[in-house]
């Protein structure tokens, strides 16, 4: 499936995803939350998804799945509760190492906290380098969301990094 086709029933897919999340039992908050992330996955397979109905049958499949993953979700513990790890002092090639899979967890930590729309926008503007519109196409959002949703994630990004560095 090409770009255009795929944007082209991006909204109906999203209403899809929605209406299967919330069959499952989620609050429309969460099932819209399933909703954009089914929306990513099926972005990020659009060139093996053969036709509308088999991108729908997708849709809706990704979403149940996706529900019941954040049902179950719900009853675990989170790991941001876990501690950070130590600062390493000595500045061999190894500690180095180290303390990049440190920052890089750290990152990802932050990255995974934020709201899933909020990843979702920055995910496709800084990984997949899309435009603002063509993100809006995809998530069946306005682009006035777009630019909003970007600059919220960056700046708590960097809120957090500034925090990071001050206790480092």
């Amino acid at each position: 499936m090409t770009d255009k086709e795929f944007t082209e029933i991006a909204p109906s897919l999203s209403s899809a995803a929605l209406h299967a999340a919330q069959t499952r039992g989620l609050v429309v908050a969460e099932a819209e939350d399933v909703a954009q992330d089914t929306m990513m996955r099926l972005w990020a397979l659009r060139d093996s998804l053969n036709s509308a109905e088999h991108a729908r049958a997708m849709a809706i499949i990704v979403a149940r799945h996706r529900a019941c993953d954040g049902l179950r979700a719900q009853a675990t513990v989170s790991l941001d509760a876990m501690p950070q790890g130590i600062h390493l002092e000595a500045a061999t090639a190894t500690d180095r190492a180290l303390e990049t899979t440190e920052a890089d967890t750290w990152l990802q930590r932050r990255l995974n906290a934020l709201p899933p729309l909020q990843y979702q926008v920055l995910h496709l503007r800084q990984v997949e380098g899309k435009t603002n519109g063509e993100i809006a196409t995809i998530l069946a959002i306005p682009t006035a969301s777009v630019a909003t949703l970007l600059s919220r994630a960056r700046h708590k990004l960097l809120e957090q990094i500034r925090r990071r560095n001050r206790h480092i």
